[in-house]
């Protein structure tokens, strides 16, 4: 089980980097990045509106109306028609606004928030319209921070492999699950969900409540992207899970562990291990992990194909494009990524238990026991004492005390 543990926790972590590294986290980054500081992913969003003018736009109504005009010339019989048709029009006023819209990724060693490396950014200027004058506004959202002292901890940064293991040998390990090393990767896994819930809640709800939501022109581009679009982007595209808790009636032969012949397409790899161990037979070979891991790497590739292809280019101008496309469906996809991890601990643990409780044949309690000390004793000690238990009472009065002391 602890081998088990060991090999999900590792390749959940190439497939955070897999995540990450579309983000722009790539291994010149992360070779870059002082290990000697915490490290911190950062997210900023901001929007400025000006307004610009006020137009009015004539809107055709559905109401017609007509005037017929008979005229009648020198000679009575020649009678000539004439109709007018007169439509109804509205008049509307439109306000435009130039809005710029600017997001980025950075990453900063320690308390430098000021020496940040941008990453990943996008900076665009586009014209909302509205029907009310009323002022858009500027905002600086929050910015949103994930830790990466543990991934990179995780991490050998000079053979670029991934070097999770559980201490077996550490007092505080209980179980598979229950130990300090599983505990702050499900840490980490929390807090890279919630990071990823911020930037949907924080970064996409505004531009949806507060940019999306006005615009309301007149005539409406049928082909415009709206945050429902952006928000079902996971739902278009298959993404691979690596993270399996899997295991085989058969291992692996001797050395099949050994430079498994299988290119890695993740900047990080899975680090081969030469444990020939009887207990490690039933785990998968690094072999089937990396084929799993660029498997991974495949539908995230083919996914950002399609995005590109079916979506405006960042250069385009408008609120939504393939970037923020793309970074909702990264967002997405690593809470999926967090919660089959935690899922994955959680399913190894009930294993174990289920394990355990077929050993013994029922599942303990403290009654069970309790039992079982009075069993023993009672074998231990004969005769069996008798429990102390009198019962002190005067006539009309409450119980009493009883006392026991030593006369010298």
């Amino acid at each position: 089980k602890y081998g088990l543990v060991n090999l999900t926790s590792n390749a959940a972590i190439i497939a955070y980097v897999n995540c990450f590294e579309k983000l722009g986290l790539d291994a010149a980054v992360l070779k870059s990045i002082d290990k000697t500081k915490p490290a911190t992913l950062r997210f900023d969003s901001s929007t400025a509106c000006k307004f610009l003018q006020e137009v009015k736009v004539d809107v055709p109504m559905e109401r017609s109306y007509e005037e017929k005009e008979e005229t009648t010339g020198s000679d009575a019989s020649k009678k000539t028609t004439k109709t007018r048709v007169m439509k109804a029009v509205n008049h509307v006023k439109e306000f435009h606004w130039e809005v710029e819209v600017n997001w980025s990724i950075s990453v900063y060693s320690g308390t430098s928030v000021e020496e940040k490396k941008v990453i990943k950014s996008r900076t665009y200027e586009t014209t909302l319209i509205t029907q009310s004058k009323e002022g858009l506004g500027s905002t600086n959202l929050p910015p949103m921070e994930l830790s990466l002292s543990w991934l990179l901890q995780q991490i050998d940064m000079v053979e670029l492999t991934s070097q999770f293991k559980v201490d077996t040998e550490d007092g505080d390990t209980k179980t598979p699950r229950r130990n300090n090393a599983v505990q702050k990767a499900l840490d980490f896994a929390a807090q890279l969900r919630q990071w990823c819930q911020g930037i949907e809640g924080s970064f996409f709800g505004h531009l949806q409540q507060h940019l999306l939501r006005k615009h309301n022109p007149i005539y409406r581009n049928p082909h415009t992207f709206t945050i429902g679009h952006l928000l079902g982007v996971n739902e278009q595209y298959s993404i691979f899970n690596p993270i399996l808790p899997l295991m085989e009636e058969s291992g692996p032969s001797d050395g099949d562990d050994v430079g498994n012949g299988v290119e890695s397409k993740s900047i990080i790899e899975l680090q081969y291990s030469n444990d020939s161990n009887d207990e490690h037979k039933t785990l998968l070979n690094s072999k089937d992990i990396s084929k799993l891991l660029n498997e991974h790497v495949r539908t995230l590739e083919g996914a950002f194909s399609g995005i590109e292809e079916s979506w405006p280019s960042e250069s385009s101008g408008g609120i939504l494009s393939s970037s923020e496309a793309v970074l909702s469906l990264l967002g997405n996809h690593l809470r999926e990524l967090s919660a089959q991890y935690t899922e994955t601990m959680s399913y190894i643990e009930s294993m174990m238990e289920n394990q355990l409780i077929a050993a013994i044949g029922k599942r303990l309690t403290p009654n069970d026991l309790d039992k079982f000390v009075k069993f023993h004793n009672a074998k231990l000690l004969c005769p069996m004492p008798q429990p102390f238990c009198h019962a002190i009472r005067r006539p009309e009065h409450y119980p009493g005390n009883i006392s026991l002391y030593h006369l010298s």
